[in-house]
């Protein structure tokens, strides 16, 4: 019996099945907890929205802490696993989460307190009942791994070097994290990414098909192939497929209770929008740099806006407040979550549409200057947070790839360090007992 269980771990079918089901498991970890760490804002929000539903509402530092632990914790224990590293730690870590989030889906599943789990963020919404489906199935394939994993020694790092694997993707998951919450996310998940315009675009009909009837046959038509004739009838229009701005939510600004968005969003040349989804949590000290950039665009005529999650007294208050001379409209908080990440960031449009976006207080006065000098502010305040996050993911992956081919040698230079350590401890050991010795 003993022999046929170990030849059944050391088959080769056993081994792949579990590769397997490591990547599998462990890339749902690694993504779950890296599209987290990318918008820290939206998780820590949808924490806000788990601790008001439960009647235990926390302070936003407490949430940000949690935010960014729980998504390092899944996306080490993914990565860990994924490799082959800390072969029992790392199922039992994750098997440990699952302890947690089981049940707190199925309850969520029944009782809906949220509309969705936010487990991948805005990367992928999935329903509650999807999400504890996902769950169980998780949790049935980690605990398969508690047994089974061990078994297969394998892994991409030897075990003396894979603290290092960790160290290192643990360092780019807090760089990561941490620009987001005082940046921008580096990726975009969000309703209105760079390129999405705010104003309502013209509809164009080359973007429409046209539903003709005849009798009981009903057929769409592009605009240059519409019947003619009395055969067919006009029953409707629908957008095609991809047609531009058919997905985009409406994007409304409001001055009192009338909807003012075209007349606010400038659809030729630049716009400032400076952008505060919670008024009464922004850095007033804050605003001396928002008034140096609305007096460089009121000087080169480019109209500038602040918009704002209140009304119109809250409105007031801000431009007394901050002794602001751009106009200021209200906007859903939702919204301008949606568009801008920070309790203050400055949006940036071209012809209308996302061109860049960044928290205030990311931009010290002294690259407003450098800015202004140039003569081109707009271009040169903008970021480009997706070649960031190419550049950093490019680091992280050359740096495992270099410890993954080079840690032979690694190993090799360890042992001879060790070596040499060892014999220089044996020689002063010697080299003592040589001298009491003596003086005997």
């Amino acid at each position: 019996m003993g022999n046929r269980m170990r030849s059944f771990y050391t088959s080769g079918w056993f081994t792949a099945a579990v590769w397997l089901l490591r990547l599998c498991v462990g890339a749902v970890f690694v993504t779950s907890g890296l599209v987290k760490a990318i918008d820290l804002w939206g998780f820590v929000f949808k924490l806000e929205e788990y601790a008001l539903s439960f009647g235990f509402p926390q302070p936003r530092s407490v949430m940000v802490m949690t935010a960014l632990f729980v998504s390092g914790y899944e996306f080490l224990f993914g990565f860990f696993l994924a490799t082959g590293c800390f072969k029992r730690a790392a199922p039992w870590g994750l098997a440990l989460m699952m302890l947690v989030m089981l049940p707190l889906t199925l309850y969520i599943a029944v009782a809906s307190p949220v509309s969705d789990c936010g487990c991948f963020g805005d990367f992928l919404i999935i329903s509650n009942t999807a999400t504890f489906v996902k769950n169980l199935v998780l949790t049935a394939a980690i605990v398969a791994l508690l047994f089974w994993n061990p078994k297969v020694r394998s892994g991409l790092f030897e075990p003396a070097i894979q603290w290092v694997a960790g160290v290192w993707t643990g360092l780019y998951l807090i760089i990561v994290a941490l620009y987001g919450y005082n940046v921008q996310p580096m990726l975009d998940f969000r309703p209105f990414p760079l390129g999405t315009p705010l104003a309502p675009e013209e509809e164009a009909e080359e973007d429409y098909l046209f539903v003709y009837q005849r009798g009981d046959e009903t057929r769409s038509f592009p605009i240059d192939s519409i019947p003619e004739g009395d055969e067919w009838t006009f029953v409707d229009r629908v957008p095609r497929d991809g047609a531009p701005g058919k997905d985009a939510p409406d994007f409304a600004i409001f001055d009192g209770e009338y909807d003012v968005t075209e007349s606010v969003i400038s659809t030729e040349g630049w716009q400032f929008l400076l952008i505060l989804p919670e008024p009464r949590k922004a850095d007033i000290s804050y605003t001396y740099a928002a008034n140096e950039i609305y007096q460089y665009a009121d000087s080169a005529g480019i109209p500038m806006a602040g918009l704002l999650a209140t009304d119109q007294r809250g409105i007031d208050a801000w431009l007394d407040l901050s002794m602001a001379g751009y106009p200021c409209y209200s906007v859903d908080d939702t919204q301008l979550k949606e568009l801008s990440r920070g309790t203050m960031a400055l949006v940036i449009l071209r012809d209308g549409k996302v061109y860049s976006k960044e928290m205030l207080s990311s931009i010290p006065l002294e690259r407003i200057e450098a800015a202004r000098a140039s003569g081109d502010m707009p271009r040169t305040l903008s970021l480009n947070p997706v070649s960031t996050f190419r550049t950093l993911s490019g680091i992280c992956v050359g740096g495992l790839l270099i410890l993954y081919l080079f840690q032979g040698v690694i190993l090799g230079v360890r042992a001879k360090i060790r070596a040499a350590a060892r014999r220089r401890r044996e020689k002063r050991l010697a080299a003592k007992a040589s001298t009491g010795h003596n003086e005997k």
